[in-house]
């Protein structure tokens, strides 16, 4: 116990002191290239690793257009920012203007909850956006699921009422950076075809983006930091029953004697991105898949993209550190098998059965662990 007190006073300290130091330096070099450059320059020095970064802006006007046409016709594309309006920075408006420039002529709709403040509501308005305002629902489900699949659907629903035939869902603490990323995932839909008489009612694949860590051996992961697809099969994706437990924050009630969580534990639950997979296949058959299964349905029916190929920043938990998170290098090593995403190659070869299937990859989640 005095190590750990010991420890986040060491960590306070050494935040306070560069928190001071960087405004300092900042309002000195009025350059944050320069000062970076320093800084990652002296890192390399005494470190084993290289320093990279990459500099998001935050607000919408420094967006400079193209001045190149492309075929997409005013209304066709809605974007579906879901859930709670995301305040600090403006991020969500921030977001909404980005997007005015980033895709003239897309639908953008908000859908949110009813007891957002008012004066919220009115910016959004303002700022052209549709916006559908949920009643707050009596059960969250695990890991609040039921309030996305809530907030998700109306939005989609709506999207179609506006006559938008492909749609983007998108967490309202997300922004998509790319420019033309609209053009790029509708290309993918549009080459990679599937059976139009599928047992899931699909016009075509649901594309969504690379996870994060053990999301390779872990069957029904679909990350649901943002779907896209045609309108109609994102609408059948979330029209599924809600979730019946009312368990806002279920983390630290299922970590082991050891702390430690694992990928088997993440199943059972299910989280959030299994559960919503889980629900729209069992509307179908029994949704129990092997992973043989799971990449059988991944390659036939889904599509993976990675961060990069839509530059999105997905404003939460402090993720600064993008090789942790997508499971690159941790600053020493690559990530062992149980800890894989599936990234967008990862991907390609799942679809062309690139990589042969084994018997112990069934069993590799529960070597998957959190502490």
């Amino acid at each position: 116990m005095f190590k750990e007190i010991k420890m986040q006073l060491i960590k306070s300290i050494l935040r306070k002191f560069f928190s001071c130091t960087i405004s300092l330096m900042i309002r000195l070099c009025r350059n944050e290239k320069v000062m970076l450059d320093i800084f990652s320059r002296s890192f390399e020095k005494y470190s084993d690793n290289y320093f990279c970064y990459k500099l998001r802006p935050k607000k919408a006007d420094y967006f400079i257009p193209s001045n190149i046409k492309t075929t997409t016709t005013s209304g066709e594309f809605a974007i579906v920012l879901q859930g709670l309006i995301e305040m600090r920075d403006e991020f969500t408006f921030e977001t909404i203007k980005l997007y005015r420039r980033l895709f003239p002529g897309a639908i953008i709709i908000v859908s949110t909850w009813d007891y957002t403040d008012p004066s919220i509501v009115r910016t959004l308005e303002l700022l052209g956006c549709e916006v559908v305002l949920n009643k707050d629902i009596p059960v969250c489900g695990l890991g609040n699921v039921n309030y996305q699949i809530c907030t998700s659907l109306a939005g989609l629903k709506r999207a179609k009422e506006l006559g938008a035939e492909f749609a983007l869902k998108n967490r309202s603490d997300l922004r998509v950076y790319r420019e033309f990323a609209f053009e790029y995932l509708k290309s993918l839909v549009e080459l990679n075809t599937i059976s139009s008489s599928n047992v899931y009612g699909l016009k075509g694949r649901i594309i969504t983006q690379a996870g994060n860590w053990g999301q390779m051996f872990n069957p029904m992961w679909l990350q649901d930091f943002l779907y896209f697809g045609y309108t109609d099969d994102l609408i059948n994706l979330f029209d599924i029953p809600y979730d019946d437990r009312n368990i806002h924050c279920y983390r630290k009630d299922n970590f082991d004697t050891k702390r430690v969580l694992t990928g088997e534990t993440l199943a059972k639950w299910p989280a959030s991105e299994i559960n919503i997979t889980k629900r729209f296949i069992q509307k179908y058959h029994n949704s129990d898949l092997s992973l043989k299964d799971w990449w059988n349905f991944l390659g036939e029916y889904c599509y993976i993209v990675d961060s990069e190929d839509l530059l999105t920043l997905w404003n939460k938990y402090g993720l600064n550190d993008l090789g942790q998170f997508y499971c690159e290098y941790d600053g020493k090593h690559n990530y062992r098998d149980p800890f894989r995403h599936i990234s967008s190659s990862d991907f390609i070869n799942i679809m062309n059965h690139k990589y042969i299937y084994e018997e112990w990859m069934e069993n590799e989640k529960a070597n998957y662990t959190i502490e």
